[in-house]
């Protein structure tokens, strides 16, 4: 069946809303489920804010994440709900506003309402984001909303408007940079000018000003991913990529550099073969380009997280929906996503990352074949 026919001709309005209610109700089931990220960082960070005024606080160095999310639980610390609802209702929020990105980036490629809708309930259903958000309590949804926006205005011939979709997410989740191979290539191919990178220090520096003037350093505030970067020393922190084929909690300097000069090589080399193929940045090949670097930075990087594919679940659901010819291979990717993240929410340690690196790999491998297939424009 194609999957563009999962949802009927008629009444599609109706029929969204039934499933955006449907799915607010499974994330509704979920609300309560403690996760070790919620017990361990996010609900002492809220309650450090809260202790020192909420709004008041942001200049203190409060947990390692970016000063933009920061904000955002200072924020909820004034309204009178616990902060684990608010936390989530936070994320829930992101969830929908990814798949309303998702369901206009299809609608664009492909022209097509019906695959327009099936992205956006297909995007709201992905166990994988419900599961980030309504029970890891995590943020992920934030930042990917405006990677698939950055996306969207490529593809529209819009480079402003998706540096700047780009720098906001960016100011998010350091993760963001996955989608750096799509984006060297269109600075290669002049899609995007040197003026438009400009944003991005941009939006940093507005982003840090308000924990600058409430007394945080600077120095510390522009180092604050620096800083990330270096908090972890195992290779694999359960992401299922080459790592994980490793014994559990292995550290060594050398094989983490190989990684990094691997996807280091992979970002120039694709970003110049894309960019010799400017058909890569617009419609279905942009699609199959941002996969392949969504999938493939992440699976040579270390020091990876289980939930670091996010972006690139979404982008396997726009594949199947924008190229239903296509096979379904690149779904295996949030089908790994999913199972590794019962096994950090429910403690199922026989969920292997090793064992779900392997289909992993075969989806990162269909993405270079899809690749090099789409050079045609197609």
């Amino acid at each position: 069946m194609n999957i563009r026919t999962a949802l009927p001709r008629r009444h599609t309005a109706h029929t969204l809303v039934w499933i955006t209610l449907a799915a607010l109700a499974v994330r509704a089931v979920l609300v309560p489920v403690e996760s070790g990220d919620y017990r361990d960082f996010l609900h002492p960070w809220f309650e450090e804010l809260r202790t020192y005024g909420g709004l008041a606080a942001i200049g203190r160095p409060v947990g390692n994440y970016m000063v933009t999310y920061i904000y955002i639980l200072a924020l909820l610390t004034h309204l009178p709900l616990p902060d684990l609802v608010s936390i989530k209702l936070v994320s829930v929020l992101g969830d929908v506003l990814l798949a309303l990105v998702c369901r206009r980036f299809a609608r664009s490629v492909t022209g097509s309402g019906r695959a327009a809708d099936t992205a956006y309930a297909a995007a709201l259903l992905l166990p994988s984001v419900v599961l980030n958000s309504a029970a890891w309590a995590q943020c992920d949804s934030l930042y990917t909303t405006a990677l698939i926006a950055c996306l969207l205005h490529l593809h529209e011939d819009r480079p402003a408007r998706a540096m700047l979709a780009f720098s906001v997410g960016f100011v998010f989740k350091l993760q963001s940079v996955f989608l750096a191979p799509v984006l060297l290539a269109a600075l290669l191919a002049k899609k995007v000018r040197f003026r438009h990178l400009l944003v991005v220090p941009a939006v940093y520096g507005l982003a840090v000003l308000p924990a600058f003037w409430a007394g945080r350093p600077l120095k510390e505030l522009l180092l604050l991913y620096v800083g990330q970067a270096g908090t972890y020393r195992a290779l694999s922190m359960n992401a299922p990529n080459w790592y994980a084929w490793l014994p559990a909690g292995c550290e060594n300097a050398a094989l983490g550099a190989l990684g990094v000069l691997l996807a280091g090589a992979l970002t120039l080399g694709s970003a110049v073969y894309a960019a010799r193929r400017g058909s890569f940045l617009h419609g279905a090949p942009l699609i199959r380009f941002a996969l392949f670097s969504l999938v493939w930075v992440p699976f040579l990087l270390p020091h990876m997280h289980e939930r670091y594919f996010y972006p690139a679940d979404l982008l396997a659901v726009l594949f199947a929906v924008c190229l239903p010819r296509e096979r379904r291979v690149p779904l295996l990717v949030p089908l790994c996503s999913a199972a590794l993240a019962m096994r950090f929410l429910c403690g199922a340690v026989w969920i292997s990352p090793g064992a779900l690196a392997l289909p992993m790999l075969a989806a990162a491998l269909f993405c270079a074949g899809a690749l090099r297939r789409g050079a045609g424009g197609n």
